[in-house]
């Protein structure tokens, strides 16, 4: 399909970063783009309309996603769907249950009664599995066999962790870590990710979009393998702090997570801790990849310079 032929595009989870690089690359190409979202006057998603479409061509509607009547009437005049919802901790009545197996289930039931979404995509996560003690990566695989119960015009996109400078981005919140503690007691030290650029994810949806990709799982890694330590190593450099990293075992790494976990915002949990222990974060070697979707992969050394000098003690120009 022609990218000239899609009418719109709507986006459930757009307000993220992940989801706001896509929108302007969408926009970008000419594409009308919708995003459901709970709080239409997010700073973030108004800057979004004004800056990078033309009037319209953006708009963003307030419902209650885990409303089946809303998700029907939000989708109705939509070809594709994207759904980018997801959360990284629960808190309250938000569960990894509700958010990502339950809300999958309601988007794609109605979807499949409707008819009237030509391809939905869903994004999903490396490493997810049944019966496992992380309840992230189980709601994860629960919403994927979901999509493929319920639908046979997916695309089912499985990234690494994603850097570019989000609020939420992993490297911002290393940052302030290794800003705050001369050491750091680290769970899974030699666990593997493969960073990838959220422009690089942008990329890649549009691929899949113009291509027709269906019935298939794409991994979205980045083009090289770093384990924890590794990454954290990167991110000191970048924000000219010193830090002594001690690797620490699976009973003190839950204590950790255990212990931040209580916080409103945290920055570990107990749950994060078992993600971390359940395996690597890198392709597998089963679905295609970005590279294989002929997209340049972009090096996080060469992006993460132009935000994390926000965290040197003496500037930009610090040495």
């Amino acid at each position: 399909m022609s990218l000239a032929y899609v009418k719109k595009i709507c986006l459930f989870g757009g307000a993220g970063f992940i989801g706001r690089s896509i929108v302007r690359l969408l926009a970008k190409n000419g594409f009308e783009v919708k995003i459901a979202t709970r709080s239409p006057f997010d700073q973030d998603l108004l800057e979004l309309k004004s800056t990078v479409s033309d009037p319209g061509q953006i708009s963003v509607e307030k419902i209650n996603i885990h409303s089946k009547s809303q998700i029907k009437d939000f989708i109705k005049d939509c070809e594709i769907c994207i759904n980018l919802v997801g959360i990284l901790y629960e808190k309250g009545s938000n569960t990894f249950k509700k958010i990502h197996t339950i809300f999958a289930d309601n988007l794609t039931s109605v979807i499949k009664e409707t008819k009237s979404i030509k391809h939905y995509i869903h994004f999903s996560s490396l490493g997810v599995k049944n019966n496992t003690s992380s309840n992230y990566l189980e709601s994860k695989y629960k919403a994927e066999e979901i999509v493929k119960k319920n639908l046979k015009n997916y695309t089912i996109i499985k990234p690494s962790i994603v850097f570019g400078g989000g609020k939420k981005d992993f490297t911002n919140t290393f940052a302030k870590l290794v800003n705050l503690f001369p050491v750091i007691p680290l769970a899974g030290a030699t666990v593997k990710f493969a960073p990838v650029y959220v422009g690089d994810i942008a990329l890649g949806v549009e691929k899949i979009i113009d291509q027709e990709i269906k019935m298939e799982t794409i991994e979205f890694v980045g083009n090289e393998i770093f384990n924890l330590t590794e990454i954290i190593k990167i991110i000191s450099n970048e924000t000219r702090v010193k830090n002594l990293i001690i690797p620490i075992p699976s009973w003190l790494g839950k204590l950790q997570g255990l212990v931040l976990g209580l916080a409103p915002n945290p920055m570990l949990t107990l749950d994060q801790v078992r993600t971390l222990e359940s395996g690597d974060n890198i392709a597998t070697g089963k679905n295609r990849t970005l590279s294989d979707l002929n997209i340049k992969l972009t090096d996080i050394r060469k992006v993460i310079p132009n935000y994390l000098w926000r965290f040197r003690k003496g500037g930009q120009f610090a040495k």
